[in-house]
């Protein structure tokens, strides 16, 4: 095969890079972009109208032209009926996202299965190559992809390919014959096979090495981990193995069972994950249907290994061989299935640790606590910043475990219906602010309170960030006229309050507090 000539690009991120890549090199493409920085890309805050955008596209344009978009981790969840649309209509979207945080990951691996496949590469190169590979898949597959990439701030050199649309394989892998297996719902077990096929097939394009599963370490491995993208080195796991997953959607259970050595004792989802809904991540999960899949079944006399769970928010580059090794001890002294914190173990710093129980948590504690409640989770993954929780969320107490005042439905709704009257007593005095000409209000300040009167009850308008911007105009305003406005400035944002109990709330029913917030009325 001939190989690809390549330029050298020097872009101001890999983000841009690999946008670059995506817009330029194959023909026929619509990138949905915008400025191409680093910076730039993560802070947009169109990035739901980017991908409408990019949908829209995709509906109106044949089936040859690729839609590349590139959007913030963060957004992904707000993004799911747009993405589970492009996956039910067969779509050649690709939705590039950077991640720099256990968080971003979190994220992406949360719309794991919104019906698009999810591949993610662990270098800038890779990063470049597997931008390509993502768009040809989607092409020949007829799904939508996620691809997603460490973002490297500062300028990076990487090797980016030339317009290929010429290029003899390009044209023969896109033009090949299409089989019927290679189409279909990307949870369906025989089109993962197909469209690993597909994505391996695209992948030697560009670098034979390429696998969207691979495995690095002993051949006669007794402890293997498994990762979701990221790269490990054999000097780094000693003694143990990795199977490390690039193409995590659709995952092929086939690839796994074939890679995982025959030696195995114990399978360990080393996990980079934080604010899980459930104790065990997502990957754990994925782990267990392999080996209690039909492929491991066939197998005969084959003992299935003890599977471990080894979650925290670092990497599982951030380990040193030593360090590994540390963890590799621990999991080989557990004889029944479990989950760890690898990163307690190793020593090394994270910030995925919940406060101890105290009494008299803060505001900002009692949201943390809501972390351990898989229905605070949920709500925290929703509304992120703007949620509100009014009573005291800390798991003991909604439990009904020595139950304190601040738990209660009562007192949380006393809560809410006060902020409600604050925000209406703010809300008065802005339009009387307004409506005085006397006051001396600068043009960008009553731009903002006008902005804010007009929509305050929609969050995408009165958000934080348009909060933060009236109130820095407020402290630059010395006018004692917006005194009453500034003591209320707290409720600039629309949040989405909510009350957090369990079935200890319905007890004595008819006369327990959350009937009193039930047939109050009030919305």
């Amino acid at each position: 095969m001939p190989a690809l000539q390549t330029l050298a690009l020097h872009a101001p991120s890999v983000a841009a890079a690999v946008a670059y890549t995506g817009a330029l090199t194959l023909d026929r493409t619509v990138a949905v972009v915008g400025t191409l920085t680093a910076d730039e890309l993560i802070q947009d805050n169109s990035n739901l109208a980017k991908l409408s955008r990019a949908a829209e596209i995709a509906s109106l344009v044949d089936n040859d032209t690729r839609t590349h978009v590139v959007v913030s981790a963060s957004e992904l969840i707000e993004l799911i009926p747009v993405l589970r649309e492009l996956a039910q209509n067969k779509r050649s979207v690709v939705v590039h996202v950077p991640i720099s945080s256990a968080d971003d990951i979190t994220d992406v691996l949360a719309v794991r299965d919104s019906g698009c496949a999810v591949l993610r590469s662990a270098t800038a190169q890779q990063a470049v190559d597997f931008s390509l590979v993502a768009s040809l898949s989607a092409q020949k597959l007829g799904v939508p992809f996620i691809h997603c990439f460490a973002n490297t701030s500062g300028a990076v050199d990487v090797q980016a390919y030339e317009p290929v649309a010429d290029n003899a394989d390009i044209a023969a892998f896109l033009k090949s014959e299409k089989d019927e297996s290679e189409e279909g719902d990307v949870e369906d077990v025989s089109a993962a096979d197909a469209a690993y096929a597909v994505v391996a097939q695209a992948m030697t394009l560009f670098d034979t090495s390429y696998s969207p599963v691979t495995y690095v370490g002993a051949a006669d491995a007794a402890l293997v981990y498994a990762t979701f993208g990221s790269e490990l080195s054999a000097e780094t796991l000693g003694a143990a193995g990795a199977v490390q997953i690039s193409l995590y959607r659709p995952l092929s259970v086939q690839a796994v069972v074939a890679l995982l050595p025959q030696s195995a004792t114990r399978l360990v989802a080393l996990e980079q994950v934080v604010r899980q809904p459930t104790a065990w991540g997502p990957l754990l999960f994925d782990l267990a249907t392999v080996l209690h899949s039909h492929e491991w079944e066939a197998q005969e006399d084959r003992a299935r290994p003890i599977i471990l769970d080894a979650v925290s928010a670092a990497s599982p580059t951030e380990f040193s061989a030593a360090q590994l090794a540390q963890v590799t001890k621990h999991a080989e002294e557990l004889n029944s299935p479990a989950h760890f914190d690898p990163a307690a173990i190793a020593g090394i710093t994270t910030s995925n640790t919940l406060a101890e129980d105290v009494a008299g948590l803060s505001v900002d504690e009692q949201k943390k606590r809501v972390e351990s409640i898989p229905y605070g989770q949920l709500l925290r993954d929703l509304f992120k910043q703007r949620l509100h929780v009014a009573n005291a969320a800390e798991s003991r107490s909604i439990w009904g475990d020595a139950g304190q005042v601040g738990s209660t439905p009562e007192f949380g709704f006393g809560q809410l219906a006060a902020a409600e009257r604050e925000r209406t007593r703010l809300v008065q005095a802005v339009t009387d602010v307004l409506r005085d000409v006397s006051v001396p209000l600068s043009k960008a300040l009553h731009t903002a309170l006008n902005q804010w009167l007009g929509s305050k009850d929609d969050a995408a308008v009165a958000s934080h960030a348009l909060a933060d911007e009236i109130n820095a105009l407020l402290d630059a305003e010395t006018t004692s006229s917006l005194d009453a406005v500034r003591r209320l400035r707290g409720h600039f944002a629309r949040q989405s309050s909510w009350l957090v109990g369990a079935d200890e709330w319905a007890y004595d029913l008819g006369s327990s507090g959350v009937h009193h917030v039930i047939s109050s009325g009030l919305n």
